[in-house]
């Protein structure tokens, strides 16, 4: 690119309408959709007034339809439609708990929100590029940090005198699962992102944060379940979207998840450099894990093993330095394969086993750049 065509995609906008259709596709690439003929009469009548073009008539209608599902007594909705955007509610969690309290089981909940993707491109087609980053940086800071951090929350919502959240696609999905509900369908509407959703179970209970550092659930020795420490790579809840990813996405080479898109950008880059794995090592202090071993796995993935493979894994602590990098597996079955082989020498000989292990892990990482995919 020439230094004059630089320029000028610097001083260009985006078109918002071209953006938006390509949103439409990318960030429903992976979502489930409903089967409306097997949906109640009230969620079809719904969704079909609300695909229908914006008007006054549209808008009275919906928002009818919002007071009266939400008049009914807790326990008996079997349909019910937020009040207003999801953007625009402060303690979005409490909102979602009241939704769940008012519905009966496996009810619809049906919500609208507008996406951080969406945010992005209505200020990238506003302001020429080199002004539109500028603005987006801080509006990044104002809209997306300062209401998650105690320091800065209040200060926010003092100077909001409107609620306008950013949320990403995932968190909001995320909080969905946190709060009881699992996603049975995705789209856009017009330009707003809907998701319909059903409860399944009460909300949970655990504290969440928004912190640098994360803990997950594993599994470890004697399959005893222990916290996993890592910087955050990935947006805020998307740890409750496990089961919903893997329902929706395949597995990828090397047994991740096809375009995982809980993980952020930053967070590629934390991984891609190992940065994200630095806290692990307390876990090691801990004696939770050792230095060479199986990686600890979520249930989720651990259910995908084999019942024998399963048995050997939990005979012995997880490792920070798995057998994945001496043998670069790229299916599941050949994962399991490579840690099949490392388990019955570990077995065997333990010390010698691991030794052998680490110099050849050392080696394919240092001298030949290996990296988990």
């Amino acid at each position: 690119m020439g230094l004059r065509s630089f320029f000028s995609n610097m001083i260009a906008r985006d078109n918002y309408d071209e953006v938006m259709e390509y949103l439409a596709v990318k960030e429903t690439q992976h979502a489930p959709r409903i089967e409306f003929d097997q949906a109640p009469e009230q969620l079809r009548e719904l969704i079909a007034v609300a695909e229908t073009p914006r008007s006054p008539e549209r808008s009275k209608w919906l928002s009818d339809f919002a007071e009266k599902t939400w008049a009914v007594p807790d326990g008996e909705a079997t349909v019910l439609f937020s009040k207003e955007h999801l953007n625009a509610i402060r303690f979005l969690n409490q909102y979602l708990r009241e939704a769940n309290a008012k519905m009966k089981q496996d009810g619809y909940f049906v919500c609208a929100f507008d996406t951080a993707q969406k945010h992005r491109a209505q200020i990238f087609s506003k302001y020429p590029k080199i002004i539109a980053y500028i603005i987006y940086f801080f509006d990044f800071l104002w809209h997306r940090v300062c209401p998650k951090l105690s320091l800065t929350r209040r200060f926010y919502y003092l100077c909001t005198k409107k609620v306008r959240k950013v949320f990403p696609r995932p968190e909001v999905l995320g909080r969905l699962y946190y709060c009881g509900f699992e996603v049975v369908s995705e789209q856009y509407i017009h330009d707003r992102y809907c998701v319909i959703a059903q409860k399944k179970r009460q909300p949970s209970t655990e504290p969440h944060t928004y912190g640098v550092l994360i803990k997950l659930r594993r599994i470890g020795k004697d399959g005893k379940y222990f916290n996993v420490f890592k910087f955050r790579t990935m947006y805020a809840y998307s740890e409750y979207l496990q089961t919903y990813i893997y329902e929706n996405n395949d597995l990828d080479v090397g047994g991740k998840f096809h375009d995982d898109y809980r993980v952020t950008e930053w967070g590629r880059f934390l991984r891609k450099t190992w940065l994200d794995e630095l806290p692990m090592f307390f876990n090691l202090l801990k004696g939770q894990m050792k230095l060479v071993g199986v990686r600890p796995l979520s249930q989720q993935y651990y259910n995908l093993y084999s019942k024998e493979l399963q048995q050997l894994r939990i005979e012995t602590k997880p490792g920070l330095l798995p057998p994945f990098y001496v043998d670069m597996p790229e299916t599941l079955d050949e994962i399991q394969e490579s840690e099949m082989r490392y388990l019955v020498a570990y077995k065997k000989h333990p010390f010698s086993t691991d030794w052998r292990y680490f110099w050849k892990i050392v080696g394919k990482i240092i001298l030949k750049g290996e990296r988990s995919r």
